[in-house]
């Protein structure tokens, strides 16, 4: 039978240096999926890393992956102590597995309820699996209705209304802690997706966008233009710290760009004008002793949660459709895998009818071709009514959970081959 799982760990109880070691970088990804090939040979595998998770799916029909044996793996790959982690992680198995992954692709398990971040890092998530050839029939079928129901969720719902996404967050508590932003100096670190919806809202916020640091010039130059900022190079941004009110960082740089020592220096020059610092990198892009310099105050992705909790408060009926549209499409995939699992026992029943027929035919002898095809026609209208009954009794069950026990009766009471699908 086939076993369906995800392992994973996230913000919601596991602290942003915990996640930072486990965070899979996009080149290391081929690395991963050979490594759990190698592992586990014949097993589907789905890698979703960002900066609030990092979760494995799983489709397999071996037995006795333990949870054990994919924290070691994660311990071996990242270099790491798996008691580091291992206390924070989850195991969801077959449908709660199921209602996860919809959950997450519709940004219901997501720090900002209803974001949309999320999908599209689902879709990247399953673009790689996809390119690794670590998804087929089962895994990524449910990718794919994944990726539709998240879509559908937020068609059919406002569960993406106000601010939902991480620079959103970001701004509006920069926005508690300078009152408003109109006038406020800003620096930002990076030019992905993240750094340009801050930038996007930063701007609607009415800040004064001065600066847009980056290694690469072209895309550095063409966002800050954007934006009506300036590019500056990732070289030589630490002497402009002393100029902005505010800075964002949001680099896929494995480690920090922002030191303690350089932000001392400015914070020297700056004469106890306060520097607000927002890091929403994982791995971080902020040191975090910079938050024991005097006038200097740091907020990493975790501190967002008391803002993201408020805007969750304000949506609760919109979750609570989303939930109902969820359930829906957890009950219609489990009922396609169900169905997937019987195929063989379907084909089973119908070489077994087949060589009974077979066998009749051989006593019949020699027949003419005109009685030939009657007694084929026959045997194709008796055979149709035979599978019908077993057939509907995989639909009923399919429909209710009890597929396994259906099989195994059919097997027993006809005694046929055990096949895989």
């Amino acid at each position: 039978m086939i076993q369906f799982f995800v392992y994973g760990i996230n913000y919601k109880n596991c602290p942003v240096q915990i996640r930072e070691t486990l965070h899979f970088r996009e080149k290391r990804l081929p690395e991963a999926f050979q490594g759990i090939r190698r592992e586990w040979p014949s097993v589907e595998t789905l890698i979703l890393s960002t900066c609030n998770r990092v979760e494995l799916y799983f489709s397999t029909e071996e037995t006795g992956i333990t949870s054990e044996a994919v924290t070691d793996f994660l311990a071996s790959f990242h270099g790491i102590d798996p008691c580091q982690f291992q206390s924070f992680a989850y195991r969801y198995e077959g449908r709660e597995a199921v209602r996860h992954l919809f959950r997450v692709a519709s940004g219901l398990d997501s720090m900002v309820v209803g974001e949309n971040e999320i999908l599209g890092q689902l879709r990247e998530a399953f673009r790689a699996a996809q390119n690794a050839g670590t998804v087929d029939s089962v895994l990524y079928r449910l990718s794919e209705r994944a990726i539709r129901v998240g879509k559908g969720v937020r068609t059919r719902t406002k569960i993406n209304e106000g601010a939902v996404s991480i620079p959103s967050v970001a701004v509006e508590l920069a926005e508690k802690i300078f009152g408003r932003l109109r006038g406020e100096k800003v620096m930002v670190l990076g030019t992905g997706e993240m750094s340009e919806l801050t930038l996007q809202n930063l701007k609607e916020a009415g800040a004064d966008l001065v600066y847009v640091v980056s290694r690469n010039e072209e895309r550095g130059s063409s966002l800050a233009e954007a934006f009506g900022a300036r590019w500056v190079s990732s070289e030589s941004w630490t002497d402009r710290m002393v100029e902005v009110d505010i800075l964002m960082a949001s680099t896929s740089a494995p480690h920090p760009v922002v030191k303690r020592e350089a932000v001392k220096r400015a914070m020297e020059e700056r004469r106890h004008r306060p520097l607000f610092l927002i890091d929403i990198g994982v791995p971080r892009n902020i040191e975090p002793e910079i938050n024991t310099l005097d006038d200097v105050y740091l907020y990493n992705i975790d501190d967002l949660q008391e803002v993201a909790q408020s805007n969750l408060r304000l949506r609760r009926n919109e979750i609570r459709q989303a939930e109902a549209l969820i359930e829906e499409a957890v009950e219609d995939y489990l009922g396609w895998v169900e169905q997937l699992q019987a195929g063989p026992t379907i084909q089973s029943l119908q070489e077994y009818f087949d060589s009974l027929m077979a066998e009749e035919l051989e006593r019949l002898g020699p027949l003419a071709p005109e009685e030939k095809k009657r007694f084929e026609e026959f045997a194709r209208r008796l055979r149709s009514k035979f599978l019908h009954a077993p057939l509907e009794a995989l639909k009923e069950s399919s429909r209710t959970g009890s597929v396994r026990r259906t099989l195994e009766s059919l097997h027993t009471l006809f005694r046929l081959p055990v096949k895989t699908p």
